[in-house]
């Protein structure tokens, strides 16, 4: 659990199961203002990779999950 890093496009939000100390949340505010993103999880668990492909993140969609957010 403690290899696995994530990025939204070219930014890593986290790394080695944590917050990257890097990562700034203008950042990540700006990759999610676009209308695509590439969201990349390394498990840090040898040489595989798949593709999902996925579409619902309509406005009230994102506006309902966003309420989770703290």
């Amino acid at each position: 659990m403690n290899k696995i890093d994530l990025y939204l496009d070219e930014v890593l939000v986290a790394k080695n199961g944590g917050r990257n100390p890097e990562y700034h949340e203008e950042d990540g505010q700006r990759v999610m203002k676009k209308s695509e993103i590439a969201i990349r999880v390394l498990l840090g668990r040898g040489q595989a990779d798949a593709t999902i492909w996925t579409c619902d993140l309509s406005h009230d969609y994102v506006k309902i999950n966003a309420d989770y957010r703290s």
